[in-house]
């Protein structure tokens, strides 16, 4: 079957080196929209984006990133970067609540497909997270404009990639039951 929708999903992976190549602000609404647009609990959309290309901002909460997981006790080689330097960053958050988690996965996998298929790599990025365990709440959250009453959920890293792209890896057997 050659339909484009299945190949961007099946040929998409989690790619960790990227060139620095910029991607244009139409893609990049592109993207977003695709996030937007992906279904919601009670379509609720209570989800928030905050799409960083500025490269200060991304090596910010790299940093911000790198001293939590330090002071977790976590450590990583030499020169690591929790966002593999691609040059656009989005951080999604949301309102707490049911949901939440479900939500933010749809939109963060709409927007990982619709990149794919604009010839777009990425990765998922649930490092993020441990940046909130060395420093101030609200100056992170104001730092990625995050919404009163919104937390930090995840994020995605996008660029083109450098090099091959990855091998999958084998799918586990034995997952899927057929009651017909």
């Amino acid at each position: 079957m050659n339909n484009p929708t299945i190949q961007a999903i099946l040929s998409r992976r989690s790619v960790r080196k990227y060139l620095s190549t910029p991607i244009s602000d139409e893609y990049i609404q592109l993207i977003v929209n695709s996030g937007l647009y992906a279904p919601s609990a009670k379509n609720k959309q209570n989800w928030h984006f905050t799409v960083i290309s500025d490269k200060e901002t991304i090596e910010k909460i790299n940093g911000l990133t790198m001293i939590g997981m330090e002071k977790l006790g976590i450590e990583k080689e030499e020169g690591y970067h929790v966002f593999y330097h691609a040059p656009l960053v989005i951080v999604l958050s949301s309102v707490i609540e049911g949901y939440s988690g479900l939500n933010a996965g749809c939109a963060i996998e709409n927007m990982a497909i619709a990149a794919k298929s604009l010839g777009i790599d990425s990765c998922i990025i649930g490092q993020t997270r441990y940046m909130y365990h060395q420093a101030n709440q609200v100056d992170i959250n104001r730092l990625l404009k995050i919404p009163e009453g919104y937390e930090h959920d995840c994020s995605i890293c996008f660029g083109y990639i450098d090099g091959d792209a990855p091998e999958p890896k084998p799918r586990k057997q034995d997952l899927v039951d057929y009651i017909r």
